[in-house]
């Protein structure tokens, strides 16, 4: 039988002799209460040994005394109450012998007896000793990652993205689709000039199969790629789902000026594009980047 097997085997027997010895606790302090209402003579003994028990249990209990500095206060009146009310009630019975007071100590003998045999207080105060699961979980981790020991398969691990060889889709993957960016989870998969090259067409793509293109804030954008508000837009692109979306970059037909090609790709590449040099200009048909 593994070791391993025989250490859970004497823990459990231990949880239950322990369980036994605290049942056999609330049963003898309850009759402690119940024969005080007959007799005094056994009442005093009572007394010092419920508080005698309760302090001992208390600050030799190892799960007590390694308890969290914070929950220390609250696992020591847990454990404490059942103890106090008892030795209260012993006392009480020595000084209060009229008939009523014997009806009211009969009645928290009762409650008592019931209540700590339904709540076991002493189980839930070690319970609530516990220090936290996840600052264990989280010690394991770090010394995972220490040593390595924790490359399992199935344990989770960082998934390094490859980027893109093109200046202006690595610029949108390390800056506006990083996590937590403005357009997180799309990326480029074409850019050309449009309108007589007075705009550019930036065509995203959801990075998972089968999800739209999120909503792109153009006020982040606009800050992010410092270009004015008004001179962005996102739209869908006819004939095709939700899955890409076309960043248009420039004036809008209305407010075109004119102005030489060499001039805008300049200020493009600037600003919005860096790394994209303008080497010539061609007619260009994107059905092929948008077709899966």
């Amino acid at each position: 039988m593994p070791l391993r097997t025989y250490i859970d085997t004497t823990r459990r027997a231990g949880s239950a002799a322990v369980s036994g010895i605290g049942r056999l606790a609330t049963l003898a302090g309850g009759s402690a209460m119940a024969v005080g209402l007959f007799t005094d003579a056994y009442t005093l003994p009572a007394i010092l040994t419920t508080v005698a028990a309760g302090l001992g249990g208390a600050f030799l209990s190892p799960r007590l005394q390694l308890a969290h500095p914070l929950k220390k206060p609250i696992t020591y009146t847990i454990y404490l109450a059942p103890h106090t009310v008892l030795a209260a009630t012993l006392t009480a019975e020595l000084v209060w012998d009229a008939a009523e007071g014997r009806l009211v100590q009969g009645g928290v003998a009762v409650l008592w007896t019931a209540g700590v045999w339904w709540l076991r207080p002493a189980r839930l105060a070690k319970r609530v000793a516990q220090w936290p699961a996840h600052d264990a979980d989280t010690d394991d981790a770090d010394a995972d990652g220490a040593d390595g020991a924790g490359d399992e398969p199935g344990a989770e691990v960082a998934t390094v993205t490859e980027l893109p060889d093109d200046p202006a889709e690595r610029w949108w993957a390390l800056n506006a689709a990083k996590e937590g960016g403005v357009a997180e989870g799309t990326r480029v998969i074409g850019v050309r000039a449009i309108e007589d090259r007075r705009r550019v067409a930036v065509a995203l793509a959801a990075v998972e199969k089968g999800e739209p293109v999120p909503d792109i804030k153009i006020k982040r954008l606009s800050a992010l790629m410092n270009v004015p508000e008004d001179l962005l837009d996102v739209q869908s692109i006819p004939g095709h789902g939700a899955g890409v979306a076309m960043l248009l970059i420039g004036p809008r037909p209305e407010q075109a000026v004119v102005a030489r090609d060499e001039d805008l790709w300049s200020e493009i590449g600037r600003t919005a594009l860096p790394g994209v040099t303008l080497v010539e200009i061609n007619e260009y048909d994107m059905s092929k980047e948008l077709t899966p």
